[in-house]
């Protein structure tokens, strides 16, 4: 990625890792020409909600890993983070392809950008 943007650095030092990531972070993008760090930030403070597809059938497990469902071992079923807005399209291709009936009560979490990679929100703590 650094060279797509015309850099180089001495690779796996800390200090040169970290300047190579400023420059990166302050580097506008090239599809939209903003800055890559406000597009970081503007994506981190988007709440998302986290749907667990509890009780799913085991047959369904590839459907939902080619969806981008992981696993949690801890709750022992599958999950996805999605943007709120996303939140209809999950529920409706659950319901369509994986359970096969309506669903409307799937167990859900709401995650903030204050709560994104606590212990608390982890599907395996």
């Amino acid at each position: 990625m650094l060279t797509d943007y015309g850099f180089f650095h001495n690779g796996h030092r800390a200090i040169d890792d970290c300047h190579a990531l400023m420059a990166l972070l302050a580097a506008p993008l090239k599809a939209s020409g903003r800055l890559a760090l406000s597009c970081l930030l503007e994506t981190a403070r988007r709440p998302t909600v986290r749907i667990w597809a509890a009780g799913s059938p085991i047959a369904t497990k590839d459907v939902l890993k080619a969806r981008s469902y992981r696993w949690s071992g801890r709750r022992r079923c599958w999950y996805i983070d999605v943007e709120e807005e996303r939140f209809e399209i999950e529920r409706s291709f659950l319901s369509q392809e994986i359970f096969q009936r309506e669903v409307q009560d799937l167990p859900t979490d709401r995650i903030t950008a204050r709560d994104r990679f606590s212990i608390r929100t982890s599907p395996e703590a």
